[in-house]
């Protein structure tokens, strides 16, 4: 039956009946909590539940966290190394740009062309 429905309805449709039956899960699982805090403690049923617990409720949740945030950090990953590989790129041109005005400046030296010198200039104007 499930997936008929899921082949004739639209995604919306499809998405709107998940999102209200986790709704629905989330708030009668939290009603239950609450309403499990009001009742008094027996020491007896404590030790039960609480091994009971890790496998419930708040597991799925941490788990459901733990997810999203190693999906956060995968794209943070991808992105600083994709920074990293464009910024070593543009370093290679940079380093590959001045060995040639090295070579250009030694084979100047070398014929005995010098830079320019720096006109003198006076107080008064020409």
């Amino acid at each position: 039956m499930r997936e008929l429905a899921k082949r004739i309805l639209p995604k919306r449709v499809l998405n709107w009946y998940r999102r209200r039956r986790a709704l629905r899960g989330y708030l009668k699982d939290l009603s239950r909590e609450l309403v499990h805090r009001q009742l008094p403690l027996d020491p007896h049923e404590i030790e039960g539940e609480l091994a009971a617990k890790r496998q419930g409720f708040y597991e799925g949740l941490v788990k459901d966290v733990l997810e999203r945030t190693d999906l956060v950090l995968q794209e943070l990953d991808r992105r600083i190394a994709g920074v990293s590989t464009r910024h070593g790129a543009e370093l290679e041109h940079l380093r590959e740009e001045l060995a040639d005005l090295r070579a250009t400046v030694e084979t100047m030296a070398g014929h005995g062309i010098g830079a320019p010198e720096p006109r003198a200039t006076t107080g008064a104007r020409d």
